[in-house]
């Protein structure tokens, strides 16, 4: 088995049976949602713009305002990452192309969104879904090279601060769920309080815990909550909990590294 499917199996039979379960029962209470949900990342193009309709008409047969309201926020949601792709500034790649060396290991996309390949042009991955990802990037190196042999994945790497067990840095496949994220970390401690917990990105909140509740019940990925190279996941403790304080502290010093690493590549 390839370390590409050896990693996916680990992660879907080990983090996602002990986090669901986990966390569903820290993060109770959550009001129910509309029924038409946003898909996973691993969705084509058709599939995500025939949710993106799905969503549009459960909108309009909607009365009450609130729920319409949501529903089309995640249609929007949808046709922008339809249009603008996955892959923003800071995403890493990681690429094995058989047969060559050169060409097999882990890329960064740059400030303008192109990836730098030894001895390539710039590619640029505006548009590129995660799930189109490796078909891109064999269309394009078979411009150079002869039948190319290409396995890639989508790699975001964030922050994770709070009452878990391992606050640090971690890097994600694209498509890892919000409730593995947070097992990799080592689970919430015993004063958690996932009904709190946010996304943050430059000091500010990207992903309010009303939106965190519902990505956890949903089983959402990163991908489609929209978390992005540098973003902090932050789980609140008790008034007393160091981790507190650190989270804090650590959310406005880690915004500003990525933001400044972002802008020099």
């Amino acid at each position: 088995m390839s370390p590409f499917n050896a990693r996916r199996s680990v992660y879907a039979v080990f983090g996602r049976r002990i986090a669901l379960g986990a966390i569903a029962l820290m993060a109770s209470g959550i009001a129910s949602s509309a029924s038409a949900q946003l898909p996973r990342k691993t969705a084509t193009r058709s599939e995500l713009e025939e949710a993106a309709t799905r969503l549009r008409q459960s909108a309009q047969g909607t009365k009450d305002a609130s729920a319409r309201a949501a529903l089309l926020k995640q249609e929007q949601r949808i046709r922008q990452r339809l249009q603008e792709g996955d892959f923003q500034a800071g995403h890493r790649i990681l690429l094995s192309v058989y047969g060559d060396s050169a060409l097999s290991d882990t890329f960064t996309v740059r400030a303008d969104r192109k990836l730098l390949l030894p001895n390539l042009p710039p590619l640029s991955v505006v548009g590129v879904l995660d799930s189109e990802l490796e078909p891109f990037l064999t269309t394009q190196l078979s411009k150079y090279l002869k039948s190319p042999t290409v396995r890639a994945q989508g790699l975001l790497r964030v922050s994770i601060l709070g009452a878990v067990g391992q606050p640090g840095f971690y890097s994600f496949p694209m498509d890892f769920a919000l409730t593995d994220v947070v097992m990799e970390a080592g689970g919430p401690d015993a004063g958690a309080d996932m009904n709190r917990a946010e996304i943050r990105r430059s000091g500010s909140v990207a992903i309010d815990k009303k939106g965190m509740q519902e990505a956890f019940r949903l089983g959402l990925t990163l991908n489609d909550v929209g978390v992005r190279p540098g973003d902090e996941l932050v789980i609140p403790g008790g008034s007393n909990s160091k981790w507190q304080r650190v989270a804090t502290i650590a959310g406005v010093v880690t915004g500003l590294a990525w933001t400044v690493s972002a802008l020099v590549r």
